[in-house]
């Protein structure tokens, strides 16, 4: 193996790590929105169903805040999206260059790195889908119940 070989060899591991760093970080991230989200939500559902009466005001001014948060949330979880596709596209195209899906090159008959998923399509990839399916079914649970108790 040349030094130039063993250069790029070692520039794609180094790569190959600070990908999966970023994609640890990411999941943490995106769980800790998810579940902050649902935290939120169970807060607010707890101190309403303590009030006696609120004035219609407040209740369009909660529900439009809740609103707005959903909106935040959906947006951040489909950016992270995004970016988790990206550094696996990378991590893939990584895996190529060291021809970790290629048969023979480092165990005799077998693919280095069969388990890693090759899939190209985000939504089959990820939870945020599945995040934000959560995220929606809170969000719409708890304007129902905000709405029919104190706007009917």
């Amino acid at each position: 193996m040349s030094d130039l070989d063993r250069v790029k060899a070692h520039v794609l591991a180094e790569l190959a790590k600070e990908q999966g760093e970023q994609l640890r970080f990411m999941a943490n991230l995106d769980l800790r929105l998810v579940f902050g989200y649902l935290t939120a939500q169970f807060i607010l559902v707890g101190w309403i169903t303590n009030q006696v009466e609120l004035a219609v005001q407040l209740v369009c001014a909660i529900l439009l805040v809740n609103g707005l948060l959903f909106g935040v949330i959906v947006i951040l979880l489909v950016r992270h999206g995004r970016r988790r596709h990206h550094a696996s596209q990378i991590s893939r195209n990584i895996d190529s260059a060291l021809q970790l899906y290629e048969t023979g090159i480092y165990f005799d008959g077998r693919i280095k790195n069969p388990d890693r998923q090759r899939e190209k399509n985000p939504l089959l990839l990820y939870w945020h889908p599945i995040y934000i399916f959560i995220c929606a079914v809170a969000f719409i649970g708890v304007s129902l119940l905000i709405a029919s108790t104190y706007l009917v």
